[in-house]
């Protein structure tokens, strides 16, 4: 009977030391967070992410083997080319997982939660792409400004004249 009892704990704690990534209100394993419908972001990076995938698959939910600096590193290298493509291409992300930042915070959460590995900033940052020049900031030009301070003085010196003759 206390033999049953044994194995009965040994099966629950591994049920709840289990590596679970949670975004939100999702909670997802570990071989989940790579499976993105078919879209042509995926397409692009299936090289860097299959070989990500199957190096989380062969870690077989052990968190030592999934927070290793190799595993997270092919994860970061996957994830930042779905991020820059979709940037390339101006599109949205066809899933929450593709290219997302709030996927790999929610994975260093569970690499401390679960193999008490805490994962440097560095590790888990994606990259812009060199091609990106920022977002596009509409300045005025100077023939813009000065044409609006001229219009807008003809206006206010207008007002003030109307107001000096009502009294």
């Amino acid at each position: 009977m206390l033999f049953i009892f044994f194995i009965l704990a040994g099966l629950l704690s591994g049920q709840v030391f289990s590596f679970s990534i949670t975004v939100g209100s999702r909670s997802l394993d570990a071989t989940e967070i790579l499976l993105i419908p078919e879209s042509p972001v995926e397409r692009a990076c299936a090289s860097n992410c299959s070989v990500t995938s199957s190096k989380i698959t062969a870690c077989e939910d052990v968190g030592s083997c999934l927070c290793s600096a190799d595993t997270v590193a092919s994860l970061l290298d996957c994830e930042t080319c779905m991020f820059q493509y979709l940037i390339n291409t101006n599109t949205p992300a066809p899933d929450f997982r593709a290219g997302s930042t709030p996927i790999l915070q929610a994975y260093a959460s569970a690499c401390n939660a679960t193999a008490n590995v805490v994962l440097a900033p560095n590790q888990i940052a994606l990259q812009l792409p060199e091609t990106w020049d920022g977002p596009f900031v509409a300045v005025l030009p100077f023939s813009g400004a000065l044409f609006v301070v001229i219009v807008g003085g003809m206006i206010g010196m207008s007002a003030m004249y109307i107001f000096a003759n009502l009294l």
